[in-house]
């Protein structure tokens, strides 16, 4: 049991981050970038490179929340967690879905992300 959860772990961070480095980089493609830059991020091969990466950490995500026996009515930060993760997903979902960048849909999702980034590291929302 401790080799799976160290091993899921380990995949699931390294997938997060992943997840995030090609989010905070597309973000930048379209708001920074040339029009090849925003072709770019907008490619196909990226979207199912995202779709993968995501639904491998959605799976790594999951069989660690089953493996520790984790609840989100008991254990309210993963609740919160799940619901932030939501509202990243949607939000950054609406952001680049355009030929443009929606600036105030990137930041919500920023903003959303770094809060299911807490919650997964500290597992409560204010210190203390």
């Amino acid at each position: 049991m401790t080799w799976f959860y160290t091993q899921m772990l380990e995949w699931h961070v390294l997938l997060a981050w992943c997840s995030v480095a090609i989010f905070f980089t597309r973000g930048l493609m379209f708001q920074f970038g040339a029009p090849r830059l925003q072709e770019i991020a907008k490619d196909a091969r990226l979207m199912v490179l995202v779709f993968g990466i995501n639904a491998c950490l959605v799976v790594t995500g999951l069989s660690l929340w089953g493996s520790l026996g984790y609840n989100p009515l008991r254990d309210w930060w993963l609740g919160v967690k799940l619901v932030a993760l939501v509202g990243y997903v949607a939000c950054g979902h609406w952001a680049m879905s355009q030929s443009r960048l929606h600036l105030l849909g990137y930041l919500t999702a920023v903003a959303l992300l770094a809060l299911a980034m807490d919650l997964s590291i500290n597992r409560q929302f204010l210190p203390g």
